[in-house]
């Protein structure tokens, strides 16, 4: 059990909240926020195809 895993959760929410207060414009910092998941998603989900197809070519399937 890792006792710190708490406390980067309380950490990143704190981050949140911050940078809330300190953003003026909050409609474009959720903005770059989901522009930044979405990047982040595409890339993993094509990893995730090319790690996929690798395995399937390796075994020969």
């Amino acid at each position: 059990m890792n006792p710190l895993k708490g406390l980067g959760v309380c950490v990143v929410l704190a981050g949140i909240v911050y940078a809330l207060t300190k953003v003026e414009d909050v409609a474009l910092l959720f903005f770059v926020l989901s522009i930044g998941i979405i990047g982040v998603s595409l890339f993993t989900y094509a990893a995730s195809v090319r790690r996929r197809r690798n395995d399937y070519r390796v075994a020969g399937e």
